[in-house]
């Protein structure tokens, strides 16, 4: 509880600085409190949603927050749990088409939800977020080689690969490494120490220790975890340190993970620092031909401890996912100070 109290305390000082939320709320956030994703056509996502929740919190924006709020309740929640539905498409006859969650999304309502109840003093929105938190550990987290692992969704995850072995083998996973979000760990355990999250965390921590690969030693935007405990870049998707894997260390420095976990990191960043590629493919060692965004860059200076604060306010030409980074670089910088 400490933690999240200190967290709050800093979110205090970001909402007397000047506020790069206020330039993302102008260019991103509809009038009914759909955050709008203009480089992927203007879709919104719960992740997304939930991500300006939580900076709602920090730049203490209650008005802000329960417009949010209430439109991923009233278009995003699943029927017949406290999940999410990961994507809404505008236009579209059926705006959401796959009602499938995405455990990112879910995660980021629930922390933001715990946050906001005590910035607040609103224990209802501690309901909202515990209610989220058992949906989380029931659908979402699972027991595999002796972790607790976190799958991406409900469904879709879980790959019978194993035809032909003896006996009931357990099936390859895909895991989404970015998809652990370690601050807000932190936060549901010391609101809640009896649900289990600090195991999942452990357990998070140690398996991203591990999910290295190429010359570099990074993590990649997806992994496989195979029934036997083995690890790869997962197939179906690029064996890339990219756009979904830069959130990885983001996070990791959120959470105030051991050095050990960021060694590799440092080394990435510093030593592309100014021409920093947009991915890396573990494979063979490419790199992509454009830079990362300036929010990648944001990304970067947390970790490397040289924040940009020209970085965090989104230009006329910033798509919204790197905008949303370099302010949640920022939120995290003024947490840990």
């Amino acid at each position: 509880m400490v933690a999240l109290v200190s967290w709050l305390l800093a979110g205090a000082a970001l909402a007397q600085a000047p506020l790069p939320w206020t330039d993302f709320k102008g260019r991103f956030l509809t009038e009914d409190g759909r955050v709008i994703d203009n480089g992927n056509g203007k879709v919104s996502h719960s992740e997304g949603q939930g991500f300006a929740m939580v900076l709602a919190v920090a730049a203490d924006d209650r008005p802000a927050f329960d417009l949010i709020w209430s439109w991923t309740e009233a278009h995003l929640r699943r029927r017949d749990d406290a999940l999410f539905s990961w994507r809404y498409v505008p236009d579209a006859a059926n705006p959401v088409d796959d009602p499938n969650d995405a455990a990112d999304g879910d995660i980021f309502i629930a922390w933001a939800l715990a946050r906001g109840a005590i910035r607040w003093s609103d224990p209802a929105l501690e309901t909202a977020s515990a209610e989220i938190r058992r949906a989380i550990l029931r659908k979402l987290v699972v027991e595999a080689g002796g972790r607790r692992l976190l799958l991406p969704g409900v469904d879709g995850f879980r790959v019978e690969t194993n035809k032909g072995k003896q006996g009931d083998a357990p099936p390859d996973l895909i895991i989404n490494p970015s998809y652990y979000v370690f601050p807000a760990f932190a936060d549901f355990h010391a609101v809640a120490p009896d649900e289990g999250w600090d195991r999942l965390s452990a357990d998070g921590m140690a398996l991203l220790l591990d999910a290295r690969f190429g010359r570099y030693g990074l993590p990649p935007d997806w992994l496989l975890v195979t029934g036997d405990g083995r690890l790869a870049p997962a197939p179906g998707w690029p064996p890339r340190f990219g756009y979904d894997a830069l959130r990885v260390p983001l996070y990791l420095v959120w959470g105030r993970a051991p050095a050990a976990q960021l060694t590799a990191f440092r080394a990435w960043f510093g030593g592309t620092w100014g021409v920093m590629p947009a991915w890396v493919d573990l494979a063979t060692g490419k790199l992509a031909a454009y830079q990362a965004s300036r929010g990648g860059r944001a990304v970067a200076g947390l970790v490397l401890g040289t924040r940009d604060v020209a970085a965090e306010v989104p230009l006329a030409d910033d798509h919204y996912y790197s905008a949303v980074l370099a302010l949640l670089a920022a939120a995290a910088w003024h947490d840990l100070r």
